[in-house]
């Protein structure tokens, strides 16, 4: 791949299905990453979002990259859950829920794209363990170098 991956990335996320009225939203992001033999780490800020605070929220990278391919896991500060009337809500009290980035390096766009996921909640019905999961899809694009 002839990109650097060490720099400042500018994209955005896109809301699926299963966040409702929400689905297709975008929200804006600006990425600063630094990759050292494959692996990635570094700061995402977020201009809104489901469960962000007033202005923009910050959020901890770490992953890996190899060939074309990405891989990251992002995490704020708190934990974000929907209450029984579909309102995003802060838990201050509990660790972020990890998302999980997959993506691909297009040449011809000289842009990443890919899809994310989050366990938005757990619970236990008698023997079985059920994970609410959301979806969506995202991209990026090089804004400079570090």
């Amino acid at each position: 791949m002839a990109v650097s991956i060490s720099g400042q990335w500018k994209g955005y996320f896109w809301y699926g299905k299963e966040y409702g009225e929400l689905e297709g939203e975008s929200v804006e992001f600006m990425m600063f990453l630094n990759e050292q033999n494959g692996e990635i780490n570094g700061k995402c800020f977020e201009m809104g979002g489901v469960g962000v605070a007033e202005g923009a929220d910050l959020a901890v990278i770490n992953g890996f990259v190899k060939d074309r391919q990405i891989s990251f896991i992002k995490k704020y500060n708190h934990a974000t859950f929907f209450d029984e009337d579909g309102n995003a809500q802060i838990d201050a009290l509990k660790p972020s829920q990890e998302i999980h980035y997959e993506g691909e390096f297009e040449v011809s766009e000289y842009q990443f794209t890919g899809t994310w996921e989050i366990v938005e909640r757990s619970e236990i019905y008698g023997d079985c363990f059920v994970e609410y999961i959301c979806t969506g899809t995202w991209m990026m694009k090089k804004e400079n170098d570090i």
